[in-house]
C-alpha cells in the first residue's frame, strides 16, 4: 500500500468531509426528500464507475475479494423502499453528476483511473459510511457490506500504489463539486 496516497489526498478528503452537505448530514438536518436527491445523484454515479470497473477486471474472479464493496444495487434498494415509504417518484439528475458519470466513460480504458475512483468513493463507504448510516433519514443498505468491513479496506489498500495520486485528488475535487451543487439545490427547495 502507499502511505503516501492517504497523505497526498489529505486535503481534497477533509474538504469533501467538511462540505455544507456533509455538515447537515452530521447534524442529523437532513429531510427525506433531501436524502432521496443524493441517492438517486449516487446510483447514477456509482452504476457507471462499478459498470465500467468490472469491465476494466477490479470485479472480476481474480479481485473476488472486490466484489463486496459494489454498492450499486445497495443504492438502488434504499432508493426503492424510500419510493415504497415516502411517495417519490423521481428526483433531478444533477449536472455534476452528469459530469462525473460522462468522466467515468472517458477514463473507461485505464485500471488505475478507475480504482482510484473505486478507492475514494467505497473507501469512504466503509470508513465515513460507518457513521452516516446511523444520521441518515432512510434506509442503509448503501453502508451495509456481507463482509468483515476491515476485510474491505485491506483488499482495497494492498492495491493502493503512488501512481493514484492525482486520479484519487480528481475524483475528490468531483465530489466536492457534487456536494456543493446538491446543497445548493436545496436553497428555495423543499428537498
Amino acid at each position: 500500500m502507499s502511505d503516501n496516497l492517504k497523505k497526498l489526498t489529505w486535503e481534497n478528503h477533509k474538504k469533501a468531509e467538511r462540505a455544507a452537505f456533509m455538515q447537515r448530514l452530521i447534524k442529523k438536518n437532513i429531510t427525506p426528500p433531501q436524502y432521496y436527491k443524493y441517492l438517486k445523484n449516487q446510483a447514477a454515479a456509482y452504476i457507471a464507475l462499478e459498470h465500467h470497473a468490472t469491465l476494466a477486471g477490479w470485479f472480476d474472479f481474480e479481485n473476488a475479494d472486490l466484489y463486496p464493496l459494489k454498492r450499486g444495487a445497495a443504492i438502488l434498494d434504499d432508493i426503492d423502499e424510500m419510493e415504497r415509504t415516502h411517495g417519490f417518484t423521481d428526483a433531478p439528475i444533477l449536472s455534476t453528476t452528469t459530469t462525473y458519470v460522462d468522466y467515468i466513460q472517458q477514463i473507461r480504458e485505464d485500471r488505475d483511473k478507475l480504482f482510484a475512483h473505486v478507492y475514494v468513493r467505497h473507501m469512504g463507504d466503509l470508513s465515513g459510511g460507518q457513521m452516516i448510516k446511523r444520521l441518515i433519514p432512510g434506509p442503509t443498505r448503501v453502508y451495509e457490506f456481507d463482509t468483515d468491513v476491515d476485510q474491505l479496506k485491506q483488499a482495497v489498500r494492498k492495491r493502493l500504489h503512488d501512481g493514484l495520486v492525482d486520479e484519487a485528488n480528481q475524483c475528490f475535487i468531483m465530489v466536492q463539486n457534487f456536494l456543493q451543487e446538491l446543497e445548493d439545490s436545496f436553497v428555495g427547495d423543499m428537498g
